[in-house]
C-alpha cells in the first residue's frame, strides 16, 4: 500500500502540522493509475473463532470496534480506512466514523511518537501501525517491535514486506495481523514500478497464493493494493480474511485511501483510485496569504490582539529606563 511504503515520500510524511509528521523520503511517491467477502461468521473457523464471536454494534466513534467486531463485518458492510500522522487528523477522522486508522513513522521511535499522537486524537478507533521490515532479524525481533508498538496504542500489526513465516509467530503470540500483496511498494524495483498486479492468469494466482499463505500463517486482514477488481472481488470470497482494496476495486471487505487525498492535502500525484472531497491545501495557502497581506500592510495585529498596560505603570516603566 502507499501507506507502507518504507522508501517513504517525501510528501506523506514531510512537515508538520494538521496532516503529517516530521520525517523525509526520497523514493517516488507516484502511485499507478490501475484498474464482498462471503464468509460468515460461523465459517470463521480455528483462530478465527476467537476473534468472530459476538454481534457487532458500532455506528461511527462512540464505540472502539474489537478485532472480533471488525472481523465480523465481513460480507455485512464495508470497512472504512484512511491514514492519520498526527493528532488532529487522527481526531477528524474518529468523529467522522472512520472504522480504522493507519498510522506510522519514518522508524520505530518516530512511529512510537506517531502512535501516541493519533492514540490521543482517536482514542475509540481502531489503529494499525507497520513494523519496518529493516528494523528486525529475526522472529523473536519482530514479537518484540509489536510488543513495543501495542504499548504505545496499536491495535494490529501492519506490515508490508514481512514474510509469513513471521506472520505466524506474531499470530501466536495473539497479535492481530494485516498483510499487504499486489503492488507493494517496498518492493518497487522487482514490479519494474508501480504498477498493477494480477492483470495476467498466472500474475493473479500468485496474489492468491500470497493471500492464502498470509491467511495460513495467522493474519486477520490483508491489503490488496493495485489489483484488477475481477480478481481482487474473487479472492475476497475465498479468504477468511479481510481484504481492503487500495485500487481494487468495490468488492473487497473495505477501502482504504490516504487522507491526504480525501482532504487535498496531496503536494504529488493523486492515484485515479483516490477521491478528493475537500481541498484544504488551497484552504491552507489562502488563509497564510492572508496572514502575510495583513502583517505587511498593518492590519495585524489589531489592537484586539495585543496586550496593553495602564497608563501610569507604563510612565512608571519609562521613569525607571531614564
Amino acid at each position: 500500500m502507499r501507506g507502507f511504503r518504507w522508501a517513504f515520500r517525501g510528501r506523506a510524511l514531510a512537515g508538520s502540522g494538521a496532516l503529517a509528521t516530521a520525517a523525509a523520503g526520497t523514493a517516488s511517491h507516484w502511485r499507478p493509475a490501475q484498474e464482498q467477502g462471503t464468509f460468515h461468521n460461523s465459517e470463521l473457523p480455528g483462530r478465527f473463532d476467537r476473534w468472530a464471536s459476538g454481534h457487532v454494534q458500532c455506528e461511527g466513534p462512540k464505540h472502539k470496534l474489537t478485532v472480533a467486531e471488525l472481523l465480523a463485518l465481513k460480507g455485512t458492510r464495508q470497512i472504512v480506512l484512511t491514514t492519520a500522522f498526527d493528532e488532529w487528523t487522527a481526531r477528524a477522522a474518529e468523529q467522522a466514523g472512520v472504522d480504522m486508522i493507519v498510522a506510522w513513522g519514518s522508524c520505530q521511535e518516530h512511529s512510537k511518537y506517531v502512535v501516541q499522537a493519533v492514540r490521543r486524537g482517536a482514542p475509540n478507533t481502531l489503529i494499525g501501525t507497520g513494523i519496518n521490515p529493516g528494523a528486525y532479524e529475526s522472529q523473536e525481533a519482530a514479537i518484540k517491535l509489536a510488543n513495543e508498538m501495542r504499548a504505545v496504542g496499536t491495535d494490529i500489526i501492519y506490515c508490508s514486506g514481512l514474510v509469513p513465516e513471521k506472520f505466524a509467530g506474531l499470530a501466536k503470540q495473539h497479535f492481530p495481523c494485516c498483510g499487504h500483496v499486489g503492488y507493494l511498494p517496498v518492493n518497487d524495483t522487482w514490479f519494474g514500478g508501480p504498477r498493477g498486479v494480477g492483470k495476467t492468469a498466472d500474475e493473479a494466482k500468485k496474489v492468491y497464493d500470497d493471500v492464502m499463505a498470509l491467511e495460513a500463517a495467522g493474519c486477520i486482514a490483508v491489503e490488496m493494493e493495485c489489483v484488477p477488481a475481477k480478481v481482487a472481488a474473487e479472492i475476497s470470497k475465498r479468504t477468511k480474511m479481510l481484504v481492503f482494496s487500495m485500487g481494487s476495486g468495490p468488492e473487497c471487505d473495505g477501502q482504504f485511501i490516504f487522507s491526504e487525498d480525501l482532504m487535498g492535502t496531496n503536494t504529488g500525484r493523486y492515484p485515479r483510485h483516490s477521491i478528493t472531497y475537500a481541498n484544504l491545501m488551497a484552504d491552507a495557502v489562502q488563509a497564510l496569504s492572508q496572514y502575510c497581506q495583513d502583517v505587511r500592510r498593518g492590519a495585524y495585529p489589531a489592537a484586539k490582539h495585543f496586550v496593553k498596560i495602564k497608563d501610569e505603570e507604563f510612565q512608571r516603566f519609562m521613569a525607571s529606563l531614564s
